[in-house]
């Protein structure tokens, strides 16, 4: 058996775990999330996001306050470098904050994400008899791998794979714009917006904030982030009069499909979504080319349909 268990990089680490009896196979990616109580009066800047692997800078500058007496308050600036009055943590506050903060995001990703590996593939480039076994939780479901995610909270003196600050708002409902490296404690919240497009007002979309920022973080070992959607396309670089949108805007979604996804403004995760894991399974197996991501809800209706190299293999 050619599939390694682990693999640990820079931008994120990975668990194979082989399907069992009723269990289907997994392949976790494993996310250290360094979050930090940001001191709001403090002179500080966020650094720009740098390159995996690379020295980290100073970390921020953090404060969690025992009591009401021991808030400290100040203006931070958003995405848009607009200042907001914040106010540092109660440590209390921040406990539960963490907890909720990693529920949110995996309940964002999780669920969704199933690989599909090639019925055969060309010599060199293929998996072996026993390590598509590894793939098959019962003989009559197509041999799949479950997508997940797990975050790990780490002590915020310590950089993990991605570094967070979070301020805490002093107003609530502000209209604060995060950003991957700087979210606020009302970003573990789901929320709404309105479709940008003309001639759909009522296609608004559904999205927890901290999944898509987190979701940034899910990038390759060459790259700062990992991309909106529709970033690369044409109609988010070139900005088209006809539908009247903002390049920014665009890269959240050029349609109404694309813009209801993690990496756009809603909660769905397409292959788009799953291009981590799909990069990461290539690295782990000898399958490099033969993947393919479905999403859960459209295999639960064709998984049934088992590929023929699964019937040999199996006697069905």
């Amino acid at each position: 058996m050619t599939i390694r268990p682990t693999i640990n990089l820079p931008n994120f680490d990975s668990e194979f775990e082989p399907a069992a009896a009723g269990r289907a196979a997994r392949l976790t990616i494993k996310l250290r999330v360094t979050l930090v109580p940001l001191d709001p009066s403090a002179n500080w800047t966020a650094p720009n996001t740098q390159i995996p692997g690379t020295a980290w800078g100073p970390m921020p500058p953090a404060h969690l306050a025992t009591g009401a007496a021991d808030l400290r308050r100040g203006l931070v600036l958003d995405y848009n470098n607009r200042s907001f009055p914040c106010k540092s943590w109660l440590t209390a506050d921040w406990t539960a904050f963490k907890q909720r903060f990693k529920r949110a995001v995996e309940q964002g990703w999780n669920n969704q994400i199933i690989l599909l590996p090639a019925d055969s593939g060309t010599p060199g480039d293929e998996l072996d008899d026993p390590d598509f076994r590894q793939l098959v939780s019962n003989p009559k479901v197509a041999a799949h791998v479950e997508g997940a995610l797990d975050i790990k909270v780490m002590p915020d003196t310590i950089p993990g794979h991605a570094l967070v600050e979070v301020a805490h708002l002093d107003q609530p409902g502000a209209n604060f714009r995060v950003w991957m490296a700087r979210i606020s404690n009302e970003s573990v919240q789901f929320s709404h917006s309105n479709s940008p497009f003309k001639d759909l007002p009522d296609a608004g979309t559904g999205q927890i904030t901290v999944a898509h920022e987190v979701g940034h973080w899910l990038r390759d070992l060459y790259s700062t982030h990992f991309d909106h959607i529709d970033a690369k396309t044409p109609a988010a670089k070139f900005n088209p009069d006809r539908v009247g949108l903002t390049q920014a805007t665009l890269q959240y979604g050029k349609t109404v499909g694309s813009r209801a996804t993690i990496m756009g403004a809603g909660s769905e995760a397409t292959s788009h979504e799953a291009r981590p894991w799909l990069a990461r399974i290539r690295r782990q197996t000898t399958l490099k080319t033969g993947w393919t991501m479905m999403h859960r809800i459209r295999f639960e209706r064709v998984k049934y349909d088992v590929p023929e190299r699964q019937k040999r293999l199996f006697g069905g």
